[in-house]
């Protein structure tokens, strides 16, 4: 299987790099970062230095090319609605356009459960849960919008597209979950909203990555579906953080912060930013405070019984990884 992998320097993209080039896969690695292409190269990966915004043509760069691996994506809870719009909607529409052209045929696309929140708790949900009629960011929006994308190209006995909705992902190469939650510790003071009552379920980076070599293995099952993808339990937040904060060797001070607080704070740090620091982001975003002091969990039941998916990696076995 002769594949490409988008955002392969990134957290998901560079496991499933690293899963496929062991299994002896002819793996084309797509990012930005020479420097830690480098490090792809090393582990048999042929690294392509390429900017999904970059106009030229993506059909030459997939000439052979069977399996599309898509997590490229600006993730973040700040940032300017154009580069959303340019990464996470226009070169998916493109990359999807010269898949299709170059005869690929499957393409997994890293979609996002952050289209399900909408202010309140929301647990347990499946894949056909009613999305928000207004999403909370400018991420949200365009992933969900990509992956309509993803799934509108789907053509049985052509390319079958696959979109899968990985869960809160931690473990090797996170940059975002356990890296901010540490920061906060180490600040000495960790916010607890809502009492830190809120449950979220998460996704070992390992489990994710296998997921979408799964998809692609059962793609003509799974065509033009969506799949939740978690590690398969749900944890409080204040939970989750004692267990992070007893690897870390931290012992940050509690501070409980009503929801309606959290939110007004973050409104405020929102609004200043964008007047006088529109490049950086706040400490606290509303993204954050709905994704720490609202519940949301998902079913997996789907994933489960189409892709054959099975959660490896437990919380406590996953969080060993920051401990090195």
């Amino acid at each position: 299987m002769s594949v490409l992998i988008t955002g392969a320097t990134g957290c998901l993209g560079a496991e499933i790099t690293r899963q496929l080039c062991a299994a002896g896969k002819t793996v084309t690695a797509q990012g930005r970062n020479r420097r830690e292409g480098a490090a792809l190269t090393e582990i048999g990966a042929n690294f392509l230095a390429l900017d999904l915004r970059d106009p030229r043509p993506f059909t030459p760069f997939l000439a052979g090319t069977e399996t599309v691996f898509h997590c490229a994506a600006l993730s973040s809870a700040w940032g300017r609605r154009e580069d959303f719009e340019a990464l996470n909607v226009t070169a998916t529409r493109r990359l999807l356009k010269a898949a299709a052209e170059a005869g690929v045929k499957r393409f997994i696309f890293a979609s996002s459960p952050s289209i399900y929140a909408d202010g309140t708790d929301r647990l347990n949900l499946r894949e056909d849960a009613p999305l928000p009629a207004r999403f909370a960011t400018h991420y949200a929006r365009t992933k969900a919008q990509a992956e309509a994308l993803a799934l509108a190209a789907d053509r049985p006995g052509a390319m079958r597209v696959v979109a899968l909705r990985p869960r809160a992902i931690y473990g090797r190469g996170d940059r975002s979950l356990m890296p901010r939650l540490r920061a906060a510790m180490e600040r000495g003071t960790l916010p607890l909203i809502a009492g830190g009552e809120a449950l979220i379920d998460v996704t070992h980076v390992s489990d994710a990555a296998r997921a979408m070599v799964l998809a692609a293995r059962y793609a003509d099952q799974a065509g033009g579906r969506a799949f939740n993808i978690t590690s398969g339990e749900a944890w409080r937040f204040s939970d989750l953080a004692s267990r992070a904060a007893a690897i870390f060797g931290l012992t940050p001070r509690r501070k409980h912060l009503p929801y309606g607080l959290a939110m007004a704070i973050a409104t405020i740090l929102e609004t200043g930013h964008r007047v006088f620091r529109p490049s950086v982001e706040p400490i606290l975003t509303r993204q954050a405070v709905a994704s720490l002091g609202r519940s949301l969990t998902l079913d997996i039941a789907a994933a489960r019984e189409v892709l054959h998916y099975h959660p490896q990696v437990t919380l406590d076995e996953g969080i060993r990884d920051y401990s090195t």
